[in-house]
């Protein structure tokens, strides 16, 4: 058979996987992180402050109405 050459699965392995699927967070002081961080809020700060074009508002608000439906 195929799986003959496969070892038998042990169920103490499933928590050694586990915890190499869970890869640690890097940390958010990072110099390259920082830099990232600023860099976009310098491009994109004014822009996210910009009220929603009116348009924009009346289709969310249809939407909103038609899901509630």
């Amino acid at each position: 058979m195929a799986n003959d050459d496969m070892p038998p699965k042990n169920k103490s392995d499933q928590p050694e996987r586990a915890k190499l699927k869970a890869a640690p967070k890097p940390p958010k002081d990072r110099p390259f992180d920082m830099w990232l961080q600023k860099q976009l809020h310098a491009m994109y700060d004014e822009i996210a402050s910009e009220p929603l074009p009116s348009d924009l508002l009346n289709l969310i608000e249809t939407d909103e109405g038609k899901s509630k439906k």
